[in-house]
């Protein structure tokens, strides 16, 4: 019953989940429709729970993430709950208002901080029932999330080619560009990138399986699924999509196992792509450097991130409560961006966590990139082994794709994309696990060491 219910939740959080706003009504539905497939995880978990400990890591940091907001919904004391110099100013407008000792939350928006933990139902969701299930099911959800991908392809060319004020388009009232499901024609590029890499972990799954035969079969259909996002990236528009796209696609070739580093130096072909592969990198990197300056100067979102991240300081080390982005930034924005249009995000998830979150986010933040550092070890040891591993592989660059994406832009905080990487997530370390369960019963026990 997990696979359809996870498949049907994938499904409905890219129909239904590709608006950028806090809280929808589509948003609502998803997280009702998230909780039956909680429910069978978390059966599922407890039935046979994991033996390993980085999946064990990864279980905790899910609810480590869904714990942070909800613990700013608890009153704090007065004086706790000024610590932060960023309060006086809000405890110095309800004094004016006759308010002397309200019951003050930890969260200055409450009713934010309580919609932000709903919203992690969809993901935490996808996240557990890809942990639960066994790893076989990788590639076919692997399988599926490059499929959903080309298809809204398709579905964004169609809008393209109606009028403005079309029944027949997603968002109507937008001028948004070629994202099609997605409103944000940028979080359509992480998409695509992180459909271009799943394209090349089945490839190499597919060629593997083969026996390393060069002849038409399906590794040269998810190759040219691959060739389709990739080509796809451009039209988005997305500056940072295609400077993404030179480090994933050799990021996926090192941790598929396709380029060997032992075998640099010592075999011409290897040598040969590592080194196409070293040139393909430096383009990736100097490019979005090149961007990033231009970004600096021309590019507000740069401006509003800056300014996250000194307005987080007022606020440290409570934070201002997850959901209260808005209207702290608007306290505190400075002249500079003072426009008709009002700011709903940081356009970098790291400062907005920073600002949001306090300390008790930068913590758990800084426990997940250590567990995904981990698991990146643990694959690229692996070698591409196992057909789990290799489809783990190209989980891993995907997710560091959407991860890196964040730092310029919000991503993550769409249900859809959301929704989407946690799954990859799961599966990422449901492959991790097998690994590590595997050595272990390989050199757990050797011979003559029973009584040692």
């Amino acid at each position: 019953m997990l696979v359809p219910a996870l498949l049907v939740l994938l499904v409905a959080s890219w129909c239904f989940g590709g608006v950028v706003e806090d809280s929808t009504s589509q948003d609502e539905w998803l997280q009702l429709l998230a909780l039956p497939v909680l429910a069978l995880a978390v059966i599922a978990l407890s039935a046979s729970p994991p033996s390993d400990r980085l999946l064990r890591a990864g279980l905790l940091l899910a609810l480590l993430i869904a714990l942070v907001p909800a613990i700013q919904l608890l009153p704090l004391p007065n004086a706790l709950w000024s610590i932060a110099p960023g309060r006086a100013g809000v405890a110095a407008d309800l004094a004016r208002a006759g308010i002397v000792q309200p019951a003050h939350h930890w969260s200055l928006t409450p009713h934010a901080s309580e919609r932000a933990v709903w919203a992690l139902l969809p993901a935490l969701a996808a996240f557990l029932a890809a942990c639960a299930l066994p790893v076989r099911f990788a590639r076919f959800f692997a399988k599926a999330c490059v499929a959903i991908v080309l298809l809204n392809v398709l579905f964004a060319l169609f809008e393209s080619g109606l009028p403005r004020d079309s029944g027949l388009r997603m968002y109507p009232d937008e001028t948004s560009g070629f994202g099609g499901l997605l409103i944000n024609p940028n979080h359509f590029a992480t998409a695509l990138v992180i459909g271009l890499c799943l394209s090349i972990g089945l490839a190499v799954d597919a060629w593997r399986r083969a026996g390393g035969a060069l002849t038409f079969g399906m590794q040269w259909v998810y190759a040219g699924a691959g060739l389709l996002c990739m080509l796809a990236i451009p039209i988005t528009t997305s500056r940072a999509g295609i400077v993404l796209v030179p480090p994933a696609l050799v990021g996926t070739f090192l941790l598929t196992g396709v380029l060997p580093i032992s075998r640099i130096g010592k075999s011409r072909g290897v040598t040969i792509a590592a080194a196409f592969a070293m040139v393909l990198g430096l383009i990736g990197v100097w490019s979005g450097f090149g961007w990033l300056a231009v970004a600096k100067q021309e590019d507000p979102r740069m401006v509003i991130a800056d300014a996250t991240f000194r307005i987080g300081k007022s606020y440290f080390p409570l934070g201002s409560g997850i959901g209260s982005f808005q209207p702290v930034f608007e306290q505190h924005m400075p002249a500079s961006l003072w426009m008709p249009e009002y700011v709903n995000h940081a356009h970098n998830e790291y400062a907005q966590w920073w600002l949001t979150g306090g300390l008790p986010a930068m913590l758990v933040l800084a426990f997940g990139l250590i567990v995904f550092a981990l698991a990146g070890i643990r694959i690229f040891n692996a070698k591409g082994r196992s057909s789990g591993i290799v489809v783990a592989a190209a989980c891993w660059v995907g997710i560091a794709a959407a991860l890196v994406h964040s730092w310029v832009d919000f991503p993550l905080s769409t249900t859809t994309l959301m929704t989407t990487t946690a799954m990859l997530a799961g599966f990422m370390l449901s492959a991790t696990a097998e690994v590590g369960e595997r050595a272990r019963r390989k050199y757990g026990r050797r011979p003559g060491m029973e009584n040692g």
